[in-house]
């Protein structure tokens, strides 16, 4: 699952840099993985569809710039708003793939 214990480390941003540093990135390497395995199968619009791929990329970007980046455009606020949206965003697409794609596996 992207929402998991890992997941719940990202809101630490710059109290704990180190942990939500790695927690970003392992999950845009999770969010890769899984988007090359939904678009091998049913295509980049598939991809974009069930996971906001693009969107939730640029998010968790920004939060990596926001934790790891002092002097960072990206404020607390913002780093909240990305986080939020990328919680909901990856929630939906879990429900997409357990309900519609469960033949890839994921």
């Amino acid at each position: 699952p992207f929402i998991d214990h890992l997941f719940s480390k990202i809101v630490e941003g710059r109290y704990e840099k180190a942990l939500a540093t790695a927690a970003v990135k392992a999950k845009l390497d999770q969010l890769e993985n899984v988007s090359e395995k939904i678009g091998s199968m049913y295509g980049d619009d598939a991809v974009q569809n069930v996971l906001g791929y693009r969107e939730v990329k640029r998010c968790l970007e920004q939060c990596l710039d926001f934790i790891q980046n002092s002097s960072s455009d990206v404020e607390d606020v913002d780093f909240t708003i990305y986080l939020d949206f990328v919680r909901f965003r990856l929630k939906e697409g879990e429900r997409i793939i357990e309900s519609e794609l469960a033949d890839l596996g994921l």
